[in-house]
């Protein structure tokens, strides 16, 4: 959303870029693996290394955000350079962050060349700082949330391109494959520790015949897990879902 950049202005002439490179692109994977900033980050050299980010929101780069990892290299960091952020604008591939105080569920999902985070608010239907989530079991930042996005997104490239290969296919729509299992345990956790529902999104089968039934003039999806008929939630203006609150599962409303 915020698109920033962190110039870091070296302390003394000697300090070159050869020597700093790894813990500058250190910093940068730790910060988007708290969800400080998204993918697709840049390192210019003009006078000054200029990193440029994107970050969810305006305060996302404050220190009280930092993970260990991030608490960590901003302090080594700040043995060679003097650490300045700067506003740039608005990143319009990024979409505006959800701002609720409180929220009664979200929903996992994502797709190929999302950069967003992978939670959406179901009350105002905008994306979640991963910053401001429990992290994952027994981590201290959000990378296997991240790779799970990665994994998903890849999968989804795949079978766009046309190779529709049925590996691929299953994927992303078999409730029991490994690429949704491993992301509807994130949910599950996530779920348990926040205290209420985080529905994981799943894709349709369009190559089958869809499970649904007829409901006033809308077909509506059966829940793959439990069997019994979903329920048509409007989670924002454009944002309809058909979900299983006991599976904690959700369809594309059709």
């Amino acid at each position: 959303m915020y698109y920033k950049i962190i110039e870091l202005s070296p302390k003394t002439p000697s300090i070159s870029y050869d020597e700093t490179k790894d813990l500058i692109w250190h910093f940068l994977c730790a910060l988007e693996c708290n969800g400080q900033i998204l993918k697709d980050y840049k390192v210019i050299q003009n006078v000054n290394f200029m990193l440029y980010v994107t970050a969810p929101k305006k305060d996302s780069l404050n220190e009280q955000h930092d993970s260990v990892y991030v608490k960590n290299d901003r302090e080594k960091i700040g043995e060679y350079f003097n650490i300045q952020v700067k506003d740039c604008g608005i990143n319009l591939e990024s979409q505006e962050y959800c701002t609720c105080k409180k929220r009664s569920a979200m929903e996992m999902q994502t797709f190929r060349f999302d950069i967003d985070s992978v939670f959406t608010c179901c009350d105002c239907g905008k994306p979640i700082a991963l910053y401001e989530l429990p992290y994952p079991e027994n981590r201290e930042d959000y990378n296997d949330i991240q790779l799970w996005q990665d994994n998903y997104a890849a999968m989804d490239m795949l079978w766009l391109n046309c190779l529709c290969d049925r590996y691929t296919g299953n994927q992303r729509v078999k409730l029991k494959s490994a690429l949704n299992k491993q992301g509807i345990e994130i949910a599950e956790y996530l779920s348990k520790q926040l205290g209420y529902s985080v529905y994981y999104h799943l894709e349709c089968d369009y190559g089958k015949s869809i499970k649904a039934e007829k409901v006033d003039n809308q077909q509506i999806h059966i829940c793959p897990k439990c069997g019994k008929l979903m329920k048509r939630v409007k989670f924002s203006e454009d944002h309809e879902r058909d979900i299983c609150k006991k599976c904690a599962l959700s369809y594309d409303a059709h």
